[in-house]
């Protein structure tokens, strides 16, 4: 009870609430995956992997993380704070190996959309990862997935179609 009040009085004072560091790093890779319009089986696959290998997470607990993460009501959640939370806590090489298993979420289904790609680029900028940097780990990225459908990448832009 007193840590509620204590956290309703902070939020008050204007003090930022942010999401604990699996949280955030959820939300990204949740938010690629929603990226292209639908929630692929393979996506949500990809995500539970990642969280197991870099949490140390079951399948079930890395399934409420990803479900907590989809919450649009959680004012901890807001892109600032999850971007503030990973900046705050991680080295550049850290946070370009986060963007590295979003990027393993977006090919799990074997297609890039062009929305996948702009959401990568722009978090990239968001926390701080330099454009060569980004790029290195794409070409790395790509190198493990040969089958990996890009015609969408560039195509489907729905701002030109």
């Amino acid at each position: 009870m007193l840590k509620t009040l204590q956290g309703w009085w902070r939020r008050e004072e204007g003090h930022q609430q942010l999401p604990e560091l699996t949280l955030a790093i959820t939300k990204l890779m949740v938010g690629m995956m929603s990226m292209d319009g639908k929630i692929d089986a393979e996506e949500h696959a990809e995500i539970v992997k990642v969280l197991g290998e870099h949490f140390n997470l079951s399948a079930e607990e890395s399934d409420k993380l990803i479900e907590q993460a989809q919450d649009t009501e959680r004012t901890d959640l807001r892109i600032e704070n999850v971007v503030k939370q990973i900046v705050d806590n991680y080295k550049v090489d850290e946070r370009a190996a986060i963007l590295a298993k979003l990027w393993r979420v977006a090919m799990a289904d074997g297609d890039i959309a062009f929305l996948e790609e702009q959401y990568i680029n722009r978090i990239s900028g968001l926390i701080g990862v330099p454009a060569c940097s980004l790029a290195e780990l794409k070409e790395k990225q790509e190198r493990l997935y040969p089958d990996l459908n890009q015609s969408n990448r560039y195509t489907n832009n729905p701002v030109v179609d």
